[in-house]
């Protein structure tokens, strides 16, 4: 065994515990190389069988290796994937604009008009993406594709995810364009090879602009705004978007409160739910309250009454049908909810529906501009903007006529839908076609051919039959 051991030295003297820990290895590497049933039998014996718990056993690190190289192999064939993505992607939106530029007018072939606003919501509607989704990966795959050629061949080479590319376009934010190149050669080294990319990024543009940082503020200040995410069992989440000099001392002041009340005699809410309750009181009294103009942010600004906008079945409501009520700007909730709601409520909305089918009954006028009833009575119905897709509350939305009025439609609940302004903006300049079908469907056909279509509304469960009046009994025919 002497002349196997590495760089061997003649006048070295090698110990007998040496030479048997070498053999020892060199045999566990040998019997390593053995199947597993070959290697049980020179452990028990030539007539040894392995029973199948053995040879899991034995297999259980093969099979673990194994299996984290094909996954290894499948995540890069997902990242070569959203690299043919987002490049078709690009392709598509830079085409679809060149066409509508063509046939509706140069203003509808730039970012900031109407056509790039019909091409997002278009191909999400065909992807299940939201609108705002597709328009961030165009934006971010533009500037990956113009401005970091570099670190785009990483991607499109899949040595880098979609996601990592997203982080090289965010930390580029505020660079002036003199150090574009030097930050792309910087970016597609990290993006491959750094487990700590943010950071990294982040070293890199301080170092190539000092004054990013500034930049970079300035543009989350523009940037800031508030927003509602949608969530499960009747909650939402409110969130904040903005400088962390405004925000981050008001989360420590929101927390020292919620430490302070929690401390009182008889409170038995948790910190968090004094953060929440704390913040809504604050809310809620600064909406209906607002501070004198000297020192506000916003100066002059009138009071906003919060509204509740909540339909409560009757019949329901009576614990004769199993409905959910339905919020406004939300969907259904719970009816114990709605119930501890509605004993707080300081006026309501009576919404009539019929007792045999559900359907909500409608209304009709004869002119152009819909009264108030009626227009409140199509925000109800809808409960939501009708363009496919699209979670705006009704009481933001447009009032619409599905046929246009110069084109004869009328004003009555069978023509009018609820609409974002963008959506009524792309309908109006014809990026977008409007049908009402029978059943309250809202059909929608684009500038490229494809239709699509916002389902109405679930109606309501109709009446059991115990609570129906019987049926009339008209006596024999007479003929």
């Amino acid at each position: 065994m002497f002349e196997e051991f590495p760089d061997s030295d003649d006048s070295r003297v090698w110990t007998r515990e040496e030479i048997d820990a070498w053999d020892a290895l060199a045999e566990e590497e040998r019997r390593a190389q053995l199947p597993p049933d070959e290697r049980y039998r020179e452990q028990f014996g030539p007539g040894a069988i392995a029973d199948a718990a053995w040879l899991a056993a034995a297999l259980t690190e093969e099979a673990a290796v194994y299996t984290q190289d094909l996954a290894v192999q499948a995540d890069r064939m997902r990242i070569l994937a959203d690299a043919n993505r987002i490049a078709a992607l690009l392709t598509a939106y830079e085409r679809a604009l060149i066409d509508l530029a063509h046939r509706f007018g140069a203003s509808y072939g730039t970012r900031a008009g109407l056509g790039a606003q019909a091409f997002f919501r278009s191909f999400g509607l065909q992807t299940g993406a939201h609108p705002a989704v597709v328009a961030g990966e165009v934006d971010a795959g533009l500037i990956l594709r113009d401005r970091l050629p570099l670190t785009w061949s990483a991607f499109q080479a899949g040595e880098a995810s979609w996601s990592r590319m997203r982080t090289v376009v965010r930390e580029a934010e505020g660079l002036d364009a003199e150090h574009w190149a030097a930050y792309d050669g910087t970016a597609a080294v990290k993006v491959v090879e750094s487990t700590r990319l943010k950071d990294d990024l982040r070293k890199a543009r301080a170092r190539l602009d000092d004054e990013a940082a500034a930049k970079r503020a300035r543009t989350t200040h523009e940037r800031r705004r508030t927003s509602l995410e949608l969530g499960h069992d009747g909650g939402v989440a409110f969130v904040a978007e903005g400088l962390a000099a405004d925000w981050v001392p008001i989360n420590d002041a929101l927390h020292k409160a919620a430490v302070a009340a929690h401390g009182v005699e008889g409170e038995t809410r948790g910190i968090a739910q004094l953060r929440h309750d704390i913040a809504l009181d604050i809310l809620r009294e600064g909406l209906q309250a607002p501070t004198a103009a000297d020192g506000a942010s916003v100066p002059q600004r009138k009071p906003v009454q919060v509204q509740l906008i909540l339909t409560v079945p009757a019949l329901a409501w009576l614990g004769k049908t199993k409905e959910q009520a339905q919020l406004g700007g939300y969907g259904p909730i719970d009816l114990e909810t709605a119930k501890a709601l509605a004993g707080t409520a300081t006026s309501f909305i009576r919404v009539l529906t019929d007792p045999v089918t559900g359907v909500r009954l409608s209304m009709d006028r004869k002119v152009y501009a819909p009264p108030a009833d009626l227009a409140r009575w199509v925000k109800i119905r809808d409960g939501r903007s009708r363009f496919p897709g699209s979670t705006i509350a009704p009481h933001l939305a447009d009032i619409d006529h599905a046929r246009e009025w110069q084109h004869g439609g009328a004003t009555d609940a069978r023509n009018l839908v609820t609409l974002g302004r963008t959506d009524h903006n792309l309908k109006s300049a014809g990026l977008f076609i409007e049908a009402v079908e029978d059943d309250g469907t809202v059909g929608w056909d684009e500038v490229w051919g494809h239709h699509f279509a916002d389902p109405p509304n679930d109606p309501l469960d109709p009446a059991p039959p115990e609570l129906l009046p019987p049926p009339r009994d008209d006596g024999d025919c007479p003929f």
